[in-house]
């Protein structure tokens, strides 16, 4: 069963977010956050703990990620943080 972890960002990633909009105009702050979570925590998943999730409603202050396996979830929740959510769709 997939279990989702909602993690709010700090404000800290936001240069990194204006920088990525700043380098590719028309690209809305919501999809660089896209791609700044993805290469942020989607690569350092993929290496410690699984290739199994997926990540949902990115924005610039929050982000959703779907794990296939609990254990995962929660290996995730005790590394990074968060919070497990009901319904995250």
């Amino acid at each position: 069963m997939a279990t989702t972890i909602r993690v709010k960002i700090a404000n800290g990633h936001r240069p990194q977010v204006n920088a990525i909009v700043e380098a590719s105009p028309g690209t809305t702050p919501d999809e660089a956050a896209q791609q700044w979570v993805a290469a942020r925590y989607g690569e350092w998943i993929t290496r410690n703990i699984t290739e199994a999730f997926s990540f949902r409603n990115v924005g610039v202050a929050q982000f959703d990620v779907m794990f296939s396996s609990t254990e995962h979830a929660r290996e995730f929740q005790s590394l990074i943080g968060g919070q497990e959510v009901a319904d995250a769709s």
